[in-house]
């Protein structure tokens, strides 16, 4: 039986990476006409048959022999991220609203570091704490977008982290604590967005800051905790990067006999559920809007960029 002819193929006669080929074949932003024209013709010489997603989307049904794959690609050295980390579920929700009753199969893979072999691309990918070299990569092999930013030309979707550290400070200058500290996050844009926020308002404040890198984990944010308090006991605020690391910073407090928020304030970000359960001040960032956003565009690569979503601020009893 003869092999049916790939959207590969095409790219590699036609002279073009799969992702103008693809673009070209669906009419998508990004290829000129003569461009389409030449993909178009290798096309019906090679008797290729155009992506069953890409002919289905604008009815929302796909062919039912022809299940399509949708892959959450997350990049998280921890192995416990996905059931101890509620952003991820929050991203999976907000996808799911996004499928909706199209016959499209959803992934979710979590990786120690991307991937650097790709031998059974899915129809797209949302990438998750994955930039620089590797999101560009990611974004030449077929469909991509990123969840926050990943690398140039790879569209994106995430929200005003700078502008939610920056309330987050704002709060804390005041409400009158003059001894701010904060856990940050690791390297990635999103953490040093909302590092960034936040030290716009300390930066311009007579007040001490102290602080110390994390991971977004809450173990390492207990220990960070402790050297915040051995290096300032007269620490009387806690910026927490995101909820998971405010679980470390309030188990330290307790621990230290700090009463939240009499003695030391915290807020944390992401407004997850844990957030309302610890009575916890956080900026909310809408998640499932932000994953659901991301989804409609790697559906439908000609929409509008998404861009950035808003954050709000909500104060509860730690601060």
């Amino acid at each position: 039986m003869t092999q049916r002819p790939t959207l590969a193929d095409v790219a590699r006669v036609a002279g073009v990476s799969r992702a103008t080929a693809s673009r070209a074949i669906n009419g998508a932003y990004g290829s000129s006409e003569a461009v389409r024209e030449r993909v178009r013709a290798v096309a019906a010489e090679l008797g290729f048959e155009p992506h069953a997603v890409a002919r289905a989307l604008a009815t929302g049904r796909i062919s039912a022999n022809r299940r399509e794959r949708v892959e959450i690609l997350i990049v998280d050295p921890d192995p416990d991220a996905l059931s101890v980390k509620p952003f991820y579920a929050r991203v999976v929700t907000g996808a799911l609203r996004a499928v909706g009753d199209r016959d499209i199969s959803l992934e979710v893979r979590r990786v120690d570091s991307p991937p650097v072999s790709d031998a059974d691309p899915p129809f797209g990918r949302l990438l998750i704490n994955i930039s620089g070299d590797a999101g560009a990569a990611y974004a030449r092999r077929g469909r991509a977008v990123s969840l926050g930013r990943s690398a140039p030309g790879v569209a994106f979707v995430a929200p005003d982290n700078d502008g939610g550290g920056y309330q987050a400070a704002l709060h804390l200058v005041t409400t009158g604590r003059q001894r701010i500290g904060a856990v940050f996050g690791p390297p990635t844009p999103c953490a040093q967005e909302r590092k960034a926020g936040f030290l716009r308002v300390m930066g311009g404040a007579a007040r001490a800051v102290v602080s110390v890198d994390g991971d977004f984990t809450r173990a390492r944010a207990y220990t960070a905790t402790k050297e915040l308090l051995a290096r300032d006991p007269g620490l009387d605020a806690v910026f927490a990067a995101c909820d998971v690391t405010a679980m470390g910073v309030l188990q330290a407090l307790r621990e230290a006999g700090r009463r939240v928020p009499h003695d030391v304030a915290v807020v944390g970000f992401d407004g997850s559920a844990l957030a309302e359960a610890a009575d916890l001040s956080s900026v909310y960032m809408p998640v499932e809007d932000e994953a659901a956003s991301a989804l409609h565009h790697l559906f439908d690569p000609g929409l509008p960029a998404p861009g950035r979503l808003p954050t709000t601020l909500t104060v509860r009893g730690s601060s």
